[in-house]
């Protein structure tokens, strides 16, 4: 019985393992550095037995649906008013759009980390909302509501790390992506 149930479980991540996410950089953000972070980000989300395909531009809109794919804008200059303290913010009812503030990002990671984990680690972050398909935050790990000092300085060694309850939540959320669930219009920030 507990071998059909593990099978029955492959089963579900092996088919909702795969996700399309394009990136969008109207930043002044390294290319080189970008694939360093989707290497790290790529990491972290194998402990969810999740395989992101990263790729670069503007999809149409037809590509986003057609796809269940996600769309990362990388914006600088920020003006202050927007979203003080955020670094990104995704929009997980509709369950497409993130924009990452990589101008906070760096000025983050200044002294203690590279912005390129830290990147891994926003993006990693807000793709989560996404694929949950809720507005929620964990008590530990990379689904914090807000890194401290020491989770930052963390990152240097070990990537955060998904709790058990985010990685179903993120395993059921590819499912439902999967299967077409529909997706409506709302927004998180981090």
């Amino acid at each position: 019985m507990k071998i059909i149930a593990i099978l029955a479980m492959a089963a579900v991540t092996a088919r909702a393992s795969d996700l399309t996410v394009y990136v969008q950089d109207r930043s002044s953000f390294p290319t080189a550095n970008l694939g360093r972070a989707e290497r790290l980000a790529n990491k972290i989300f194998a402990g969810a037995g999740v395989k992101i395909d990263w790729r670069t531009g503007g999809p149409r809109h037809w590509q986003l649906k057609r796809e269940r794919a996600i769309a990362v804008e990388m914006v600088d200059r920020t003006p202050s008013r927007e979203m003080p303290g955020a670094l990104a913010f995704a929009l997980p009812y509709e369950g497409v759009h993130i924009t990452v503030f990589y101008d906070r990002v760096e000025r983050a990671a200044e002294f203690c980390l590279s912005p390129n984990d830290l990147l891994a680690h926003v993006l990693v972050h807000e793709i989560t909302h996404l694929l949950e398909g809720i507005s929620r935050h964990s008590e530990t790990g990379i689904m914090k509501p807000h890194w401290t000092l020491q989770d930052v300085r963390g990152m240097r060694r070990r990537p955060l790390a998904f709790t058990e309850e985010d990685a179903e939540l993120i395993r059921t959320g590819l499912a439902r992506r999967e299967d077409g669930g529909a997706l409506v219009s709302a927004g998180a920030t981090y």
